[in-house]
């Protein structure tokens, strides 16, 4: 655990950060409303040049290229089976032993309450076994008989795409841009107003925390 002094000076560290942040982006903002107050055009021509699209589709492209190990895993079938096995079994003997979820209650312990921590790390025991169960079983047939489990395979092998799941976050709506052209004092004015008001309370606590 953290001592006293060291959380106390991250927490120092973090607040000045945040503040350092809000002052930035406070000032940052009230230049950009008294450009749009004064001399919109300026603004409005210079947030054309820096309103780019950037594209997550094409970034997350090759990470949707599909990839299989299905034969090397096949030819190796014994192998890989036995090596399952001996890592079920050794998880089995490990979370069935008496004393199996002590250190899985150790670690939620300084995360939550002790009767939360004994309940989820019970749970979570109970969780493990059932899987490295599942996975014996599964390493067993593997290593015997791998054409018993073609239709599982063939049933859990389904590609899902996040390109097309995140494909209607991509689409470009311009409504605020045109928003701003057409209202350019308007949004300058309250931009101006929200900077200061930030600004102001920086102030306040800044000058209250001395």
């Amino acid at each position: 655990m953290f001592s006293p002094a060291y959380l106390k000076f991250l927490s120092a560290i973090v607040q000045q950060t945040i503040f350092v942040f809000l002052l930035i982006g406070a000032i940052f903002a009230l230049v950009a409303g008294l450009v749009l107050i004064f001399r919109s055009e300026i603004a409005i021509r210079a947030g054309e040049r820096v309103n780019r699209w950037v594209s997550t589709r094409a970034a997350l492209r090759p990470l949707e290229e599909h990839h299989s190990i299905a034969r090397p895993l096949y030819r190796m079938h014994r192998l890989v089976g036995i090596l399952i096995c001996v890592g079920a079994l050794y998880s089995l003997v490990v979370l069935g032993s008496p004393q199996g979820d002590i250190p899985i209650a150790k670690m939620l312990s300084s995360m939550a309450p002790k009767g939360l921590a004994v309940f989820a790390s019970e749970s979570l025991r109970i969780i493990l076994l059932v899987g490295n169960f599942g996975a014996l079983l599964f390493g067993l047939v593997f290593a015997v008989r791998p054409s018993a489990l073609k239709g599982l395979e063939a049933w859990t092998d389904r590609q899902i795409s996040g390109r097309k799941a995140s494909k209607p976050l991509e689409q470009v709506h311009l409504s605020t841009d045109t928003f701003v052209r057409a209202h350019p004092r308007l949004v300058g004015v309250l931009v101006t107003a929200g900077s200061l008001y930030v600004m102001v309370n920086l102030g306040v606590a800044l000058l209250g925390s001395k």
